[in-house]
């Protein structure tokens, strides 16, 4: 007689405990690419440990500060008067990053403008891993005509394979 092995493929495995155990999808909007710059706007997609969208959150922020190139970012002096200060959403910003890998296409860039804005504000930023997905994206070797995000985002690029297991992010 054969046994009944729904129960047991059904049930959830156990994450490695070496794995993270969820990620802060990230992306800002910057008044520019200096060291002086400010965040105008941010995005958090929180994801579990598989990959799940647990949920999202977004908040422009008032740069104190011309907006900077509008025609990249969209976002005006009276689209962000009256928006919050970064100090004023940095707990926010802090719970949505705490204990996750902060993914980011160009994280060196979205992590070094969210250490500034946290040191800006006599803090630091809670984050000590990132995944760059342009690093990702090349080291898989997709077959892509770039590592731009609108190339890995287009339809039909997710169905590309590769031979080559993901890097580690410890």
């Amino acid at each position: 007689m054969l046994d009944d092995q729904t129960t047991a493929a059904s049930s959830p495995t156990a994450w490695p405990a070496a794995y993270p155990q969820g990620y802060a999808v990230v992306d800002v909007e910057t008044t520019g690419l200096a060291r002086d710059d400010r965040i105008i706007s941010a995005a958090v997609y929180r994801l579990d440990a598989r990959g799940e969208v647990e949920d999202h959150w977004y908040t422009l922020v008032n740069p104190e500060r011309d907006p900077g190139p509008v025609w990249i970012h969209g976002l005006t002096s009276d689209a962000l008067d009256g928006a919050p200060l970064f100090q004023d959403i940095a707990d926010e910003f802090s719970a949505r990053l705490d204990g996750r890998v902060l993914v980011a296409h160009n994280a060196v860039f979205d992590w070094q403008m969210i250490a500034r804005e946290y040191a800006r504000a006599g803090r630091v930023a809670p984050v000590s891993q990132r995944l760059c997905t342009i690093v990702l994206s090349k080291e898989l070797d997709l077959p892509l005509p770039n590592h731009k995000l609108e190339s890995l985002a287009a339809p039909g690029s997710q169905s590309h394979s590769s031979d080559k297991t993901l890097p580690r992010t410890d």
